[in-house]
């Protein structure tokens, strides 16, 4: 990316707001969500490094990687509060969100139930020699057996897909790379804090799949966002503001965990003027905001429930 390129902060940006709004709605949200604060360098990285093509199989934290392709945030706001909008009526929530255009054809919120999920899409992808498959999903889903016998099979039939974990146990926990590295997967590390750093790991590990059609995996080390330490998530640092960026405040979550903050950083010290960084904010902001008010009032729940649960299934009771 050139210095001075807003494109990476305005969609990590994206991603942070779109998550700070759910988290303002989460008294209209029936079910389970998750946000992806701390994560966003590794969506925007999708984003940036996808082809047209590429499929991707990523989890329940799935909101920021579908904001940073390109997804609708108002349709996503709507289907995110059951709004019986297409193409998935409100029975998505939020854990299962979908964008067929975009290359997520589906989202698993099981615990590495994604990973074999793109060693399909891997393999179709190589018979018809259309792209590579990315696959996403937290340290966690490395303690399932599943996912071992994907990497296992990823590298024993060759398939082009990029294994990304993105790892926010924090500082102190083990580098997961060798778990890859057993199975013969080349693998690499890069700092979540460090946006412009996972895009260039990324791209590298997208680079290698393509040009060989061999998996490859990329753990994106990031601290733990404290507001995820409750079961629902809670915005305990509140809405983010980059006019944090030019001052240290003592704290690690702002001085040093933020990637929107250190992407914002790294601009004003390639002399962007603040006053670029602000304007971007507000549109941002202003954006996400009319997609909840558009979400709020689109598609009122007209069907009953059972026509929305029976409808485009392959049988239902008549």
């Amino acid at each position: 990316m050139s210095a001075g390129d807003l494109t990476l902060l305005r969609l990590m940006l994206q991603a942070r707001r779109f998550d700070e709004q759910v988290l303002r709605m989460a008294d209209r949200i029936d079910g389970h969500h998750h946000v992806s604060h701390g994560l966003e360098a590794s969506a925007a990285a999708l984003g940036l490094v996808r082809h047209e093509g590429d499929l991707v199989a990523t989890n329940y934290r799935n909101h920021a990687h579908l904001i940073c392709l390109g997804h609708d945030p108002a349709l996503m706001l709507a289907e995110i509060l059951g709004r019986p909008v297409a193409p998935q009526l409100g029975r998505a929530g939020s854990m299962h969100l979908a964008a067929p255009e975009l290359g997520v054809l589906y989202t698993s919120a099981m615990v590495a139930g994604g990973v074999p999920q793109s060693l399909g899409y891997a393999l179709a992808l190589k018979r018809s020699g259309a792209g590579v498959s990315f696959c996403l999903f937290g340290d966690g889903a490395l303690e399932e057996g599943v996912a071992h016998e994907s990497l296992n099979l990823a590298m024993l039939w060759a398939l082009p897909v990029v294994f990304v974990c993105e790892n926010n146990a924090g500082e102190d926990s083990p580098s997961l790379t060798a778990v890859a590295e057993a199975h013969g997967v080349r693998a690499a590390v890069a700092d979540g804090r460090r946006p412009r750093e996972v895009v260039s790991a990324l791209r590298d590990a997208a680079g290698h799949t393509r040009d060989t059609l061999t998996p490859s995996f990329l753990e994106v080390r990031s601290a733990e966002w404290p507001g995820n330490a409750a079961f629902f998530p809670k915005d305990v640092t509140g809405p983010t503001d980059l006019s944090a960026a030019a001052a240290q405040s003592g704290s690690p979550w702002y001085d040093a965990d933020d990637p929107v903050l250190a992407e914002a950083r790294e601009l004003l010290a390639e002399g962007v003027p603040a006053e670029r960084l602000q304007a971007v904010e507000a549109e941002v902001t202003a954006e996400i905001e009319a997609a909840a008010e558009h979400a709020l009032t689109a598609a009122p729940a007209s069907a009953s429930l059972a026509e929305v649960a029976h409808s485009d299934v392959w049988a239902a009771r008549p």
